[in-house]
């Protein structure tokens, strides 16, 4: 893969686009198996969304994404989206790791 200043084509541009998205899609899946693996320092389902947790990270990954000298305003709702989506994913992780007590959760 070239870099973006060495390409020489639309195909160049198009192979660095692609290897790109690919390592951004292996590191989401990477972060989600972080996500899971948080699941069993979880003492319940109601204890992982952790809206504190999510409150700090946020502002972080705006901040990120100014020093990287992207939009905060896109990257903000981006993560809010990814980090959503790995909370629904640790939970139904949860439940399947902890079978006997996921029933009682709704009532939490």
């Amino acid at each position: 893969m070239r870099t973006p200043e060495a390409c020489q084509d639309l195909n160049d541009v198009r192979i660095g686009i692609d290897t790109l998205d690919q390592q951004i899609i292996q590191a989401l899946g990477q972060r989600l198996a972080y996500v899971k693996a948080a699941a069993q320092f979880k003492p319940s389902e109601a204890s992982i969304p952790a809206p504190e947790r999510v409150a700090a990270m946020l502002p972080l990954r705006r901040e990120w994404a100014t020093d990287a000298g992207l939009d905060p305003a896109f990257i903000g709702p981006l993560f809010a989206q990814i980090i959503q989506w790995n909370i629904d994913q640790q939970i139904l992780h949860w439940r399947m790791t902890h079978p006997q007590t996921a029933e009682g959760a709704e009532h939490e």
